[in-house]
């Protein structure tokens, strides 16, 4: 699975108060510091860190039986872990949403849990249990939430990685129906890429350059440098395919460019779907 699936962002906001705890509560104050803390530690890079400050927010929402703070909390911790690649620990960290089912979370938790669940499976090789967890997802999110797109992108990158580049190029046109506004510009460029790498791998490196250009275009827009570093790696392997070795080599020499700032800057922190609740 690309690299940035595992690594896409998306910030997800929600004001939401503890329900058994007054606002402004000695424990509420707690939670809400190691919250900010740990979005402070993952932003600078040092996701043990972050890892660390999530787990305490966990353990406190769970004493408070915050079930929005228990659920946001819990995806966090998992994107992080899998950033230190403790894998092991990351699928752990979603046990807090996915094995309760009796518990008060919200629909859209599940689903954000799910999804996260699918995306880790899929970064470990695991296409099935990628594809049943992606399949939740779709059931319960249904054709117009708020992360239809997200889920045809993992849908579509699934396909592409079982070799079925027909199905996923038809998936990334259903995340790009669905990727509308400016909230849905990063599904947008995750689309347009794997559109192009599709393309690529059914045999058709000309017709991927333009949806891999506007992917970069978006990108670029957006600020988001390893997604940059994963479009021009496209776009040069297209050219090379299409035979445009000036074009491929062009692209090659960017992509170590943004390869080499992203390296030295530990700020450049990948991050996925850290919620902020």
């Amino acid at each position: 699975m690309s690299r940035w699936l595992a690594a896409c962002v998306v910030t997800l906001v929600c004001g939401c108060a503890a329900p058994a705890v007054e606002r402004g509560s000695p424990a509420q104050a707690r939670l809400a510091e190691a919250e900010a803390r740990a979005v402070a530690l993952a932003r600078s890079g040092d996701y043990a860190g972050a890892a660390r400050f999530y787990g305490e927010a966990l353990r406190i929402a769970t004493s408070l039986e915050n079930a929005d703070a228990i659920a946001a909390n819990a995806v966090n911790l998992s994107i992080v872990e899998q950033w230190l690649g403790r894998d092991a620990q990351a699928r752990a960290a979603l046990a807090a949403v996915l094995d309760e089912p009796r518990a008060a979370f919200s629909e859209r938790r599940k689903t954000q849990a799910e999804l996260r669940r699918a995306i880790l499976e899929a970064a470990l090789g695991n296409l099935g249990a990628a594809e049943v967890w992606a399949g939740e997802a779709e059931r319960r999110c249904a054709a117009s939430c708020e992360y239809a797109a997200a889920i045809f992108n993992v849908r579509a990158q699934l396909a592409l990685d079982s070799g079925r580049s027909a199905e996923a190029a038809r998936l990334a046109g259903a995340a790009l129906e669905r990727a509308r506004g400016d909230a849905g510009r990063p599904e947008a460029a995750n689309a347009l890429r794997t559109l192009g790498r599709a393309r690529t791998a059914a045999g058709d490196p000309s017709r991927a350059l333009e949806p891999l250009r506007q992917a970069l275009e978006i990108d670029r827009a957006l600020g988001d440098p390893r997604k940059i570093l994963a479009d021009l790696t496209e776009l040069a392997r297209a050219a090379d395919s299409a035979g445009d070795a000036q074009a491929a080599r062009g692209y090659k020499e960017r992509g170590l460019a943004v390869s080499r700032a992203i390296n030295d800057g530990r700020s450049a922190a990948e991050t996925e779907v850290l919620l902020r609740r």
